[in-house]
């Protein structure tokens, strides 16, 4: 998640708690309605990152919040045109049945992503309930590690290239965060 413009939530939820101390007054009917409009419009950037070379295989760009899941197929499809690989490692906002079925049958690669979504208890699907077993185990433990890497590109990204989105249209903020992914590359590219 980006900031939609320059100033952070964190000063406006703060400015707007002073506000209504100072008024005495409770919190106005609509600011549910205000920050539900705000939070569609947050800029969010999904990224397939390699983990050994902090280079972003693959970034799509939205607004507003949502489900990660349904990221998956396309960042996975995109990453796999520009590089071979073996493995996938994904947070677990990526979880479903679906997503380990299309890594690992249609797209030959094997994904390792918690199943910790959904109902407590035991997964329902084969994938997911492998997933249970096999992150308990210390190899598949260690590699699912890596997925760091990918908050580390997140942290370089908004450290380097800034946190907050100039364009003020949904349009224009994928735009943006698009440039940041090429140009984070071209950092990196530089560096080598």
């Amino acid at each position: 998640m980006f900031e939609s413009h320059q100033v952070s939530r964190y000063f406006e939820n703060r400015r707007r708690q002073n506000r209504i101390k100072a008024l005495g007054k409770p919190t106005p009917a609509n600011a549910n309605r205000r920050k539900s409009q705000t939070l569609k419009r947050v800029p969010k950037l999904s990224l397939a990152v390699h983990a050994a070379s902090h280079l972003i295989l693959a970034a799509r760009a939205t607004t507003g919040l949502g489900p990660d899941f349904g990221h998956f197929k396309p960042l996975l499809q995109e990453a796999l045109s520009r590089r071979r690989l073996r493995w996938v490692v994904a947070d677990a906002g990526y979880d479903s049945e679906s997503n380990h079925r299309t890594a690992r049958q249609d797209l030959k690669v094997r994904s390792l992503i918690p199943a910790i979504a959904g109902r407590p208890g035991t997964p329902k699907g084969f994938y997911r309930r492998l997933m249970r077993r096999r992150l308990k185990q210390n190899p598949d433990k260690k590699r699912y590690c890596q997925r760091w890497q990918v908050e580390t590109v997140n942290s370089m990204v908004k450290r380097n290239l800034n946190s907050a989105c100039r364009s003020r249209g949904a349009w224009g903020r994928k735009r943006d965060l698009l440039i940041r992914a090429i140009t984070h590359n071209l950092m990196i590219i530089a560096n080598l």
